[in-house]
C-alpha cells in the first residue's frame, strides 16, 4: 500500500483472567503495571474513512454507553473462527457479557477522551489522583474496580465458572485525516490479540463458551480531532456449567494446519512474554508465536523445533517459552508445565518489504507459508512429532 501522508498506529494489549476455585471464588490474575510505552504495531491492509467525533464529554444517559456492534461482531467472529479452525468449540454471543464489556470500554474511553493519564492500567477502575475527576465513581461508566467486581456488580452468574478479559487499545494518526473505521481496527486488534502469548492462551481456553465485546472510538484528549483517533476493544469470555471442565485431546496448537492471515509481528504485550531476555518488542519484535498445550499431560518438553519459510527455503531461529524460562514463575501469570510457546526470532529477516521503516524487522514475511515442526515429550515418557503449515497475512509494520 502506498503512503501519501504520515500515518501511525499504536496498540497496547492487556490481559486479566478470573480463575475459579472449587468454591466458585475468583482471583484476579493481572497484577502487572501498565506498560511503559505505547509501541507502534498494526497497519491494516485496507483503509476505510472514519471522521466520527463522538467523545463523551458529558455523562451519557445510558450508563453502559455506546457500542459499535458491527465492529464488535467482527472481533467475536475472529476469536471464534480461530478456535474452531484448530478444533475447539466456537464462541456464543452473550448479551450480558457484551454489556459489561461495553461499559468498561466506555469507562476507558471517557478517561482518554477527557484526560492524558501518565499511569493507567486498563483493567482497573481505581481512582487515580491526578485524574480523579474522570476515574472511579467520578466516571459515569464506572462498573467495578476489577474484572471480578464488574462481573459481580452485574450479577453475572457464569462468573463462578471462570472468565477472561482481553483489552486492546489503539491510537491512530494520519496527517491527511484519513482515519480507519472501527470495523477495520477491530479486525486488526483481534489478530494482534491472537499473536500475544498470554492473551492467546486465554482466548484458546477450551472451557470458554460465551463471549461479548465492546468496541468504541474516541478523540484523544488535547489532540487534533481531524488527524487523531483512538480505538478500544474490550472482550470478555466465560465458561458455563456445561463447559467448565471441557478440554481437548492430544497436542493442541495455535496456529494449526491451514490457519491463514495471521499478523507477522508482535510489538507489545502486557504481561511481557520476553521480559526475561531483555528484548524490547517495540524495537525488536518477534513473529507470530506458536501456542502448544497438552491438557492431559502433567509436563511437556518441546525439542527439535524447525520454523521453516516455505517460499524462501530458510529456517527461522526460535526461542522457547515454557515453565523453565517463565518470567512470571510463581506468580498468577505463571505458565503451566503442560503448555509452551515457540517464539520466532526475526531479527535477520528484513521483512518490512515495501514499508519505509527505520527498523528492518517486521517479524515474519507477509503472505508467506511457514512449516512448524517439533517433538513433544509428554510426562517424560511418550514422544510425539507435530508438524503443520500456517500462513501470515500482510506485514504489520512498526
Amino acid at each position: 500500500m502506498s503512503h501519501t501522508s504520515h500515518e501511525n498506529v499504536a496498540t497496547i494489549l492487556f490481559l486479566t483472567v478470573l480463575l475459579t476455585a472449587c468454591n466458585g471464588g475468583g482471583e484476579d490474575a493481572d497484577k502487572t503495571p501498565a506498560p511503559r510505552v505505547i509501541p507502534p504495531i498494526v497497519e491494516p491492509s485496507d483503509i476505510s474513512i472514519d471522521q466520527s467525533n463522538n467523545n463523551l464529554d458529558d455523562p451519557a444517559a445510558n450508563s453502559i454507553g455506546n457500542n459499535d456492534t458491527n465492529a464488535a461482531l467482527i472481533a467475536n467472529n475472529a476469536f471464534s473462527l480461530a478456535r474452531t479452525s484448530c478444533g475447539l468449540n466456537g464462541l456464543s454471543a452473550d448479551m450480558a457479557l457484551e454489556n459489561i464489556a461495553t461499559q468498561h470500554a466506555n469507562y476507558i474511553k471517557y478517561v482518554f477522551a477527557n484526560s492524558a493519564p501518565t499511569i493507567f492500567n486498563a483493567h482497573y477502575e481505581n481512582e487515580i489522583a491526578d485524574i480523579a475527576n474522570v476515574t472511579n465513581t467520578n466516571n459515569p461508566f464506572f462498573g467495578g474496580l476489577d474484572l471480578g467486581s464488574r462481573l459481580s456488580n452485574a450479577d453475572y452468574a457464569n462468573a463462578r465458572f471462570g472468565a477472561a478479559e482481553n483489552i486492546a487499545q489503539s491510537m491512530y494518526y494520519s496527517s491527511a485525516g484519513k482515519l480507519f473505521s472501527s470495523e477495520v481496527m477491530a479486525s486488526s486488534m483481534a489478530k494482534s490479540l491472537l499473536a500475544a502469548p498470554y492473551h492467546l492462551r486465554s482466548l484458546m481456553s477450551p472451557s470458554l463458551y460465551l463471549t461479548g465485546t465492546g468496541m468504541v472510538t474516541y478523540k484523544p484528549y488535547n489532540k487534533d480531532a481531524t488527524n487523531n483517533q483512538g480505538y478500544i476493544l474490550v472482550n470478555k469470555s466465560a465458561a458455563t456449567q456445561a463447559t467448565k471442565n471441557k478440554t481437548v485431546r492430544g497436542v493442541f496448537t495455535y496456529p494449526c494446519q491451514g490457519v491463514t492471515d495471521t499478523v507477522t509481528a508482535l510489538y507489545n504485550e502486557n504481561p511481557d512474554p520476553v521480559k526475561h531476555t531483555g528484548r524490547d518488542l517495540q524495537k525488536d519484535p518477534i513473529g507470530q508465536p506458536i501456542y502448544i498445550s497438552v491438557p492431559s499431560a502433567r509436563t511437556i518438553n518441546i525439542s527439535n523445533v524447525t520454523f521453516y519459510d516455505v517460499r524462501r527455503n530458510i529456517n527461522v531461529p526460535i526461542e522457547l517459552l515454557d515453565y523453565r524460562q517463565d518470567p512470571y514463575k510463581d506468580t498468577a501469570n505463571a505458565l503451566p508445565e503442560n503448555e509452551a510457546f515457540i517464539l520466532p526470532i526475526t531479527d535477520d529477516l528484513k521483512s518490512c518489504e515495501g514499508f519505509n521503516s527505520k527498523s528492518k524487522n517486521c517479524g515474519l514475511y507477509g503472505n508467506s507459508e511457514y512449516r512448524v515442526s517439533f517433538n513433544v515429550l509428554i510426562d517424560s515418557e511418550a514422544i510425539e512429532r507435530k508438524s503443520f503449515v500456517f500462513k501470515t497475512g500482510a506485514v504489520n509494520e512498526a
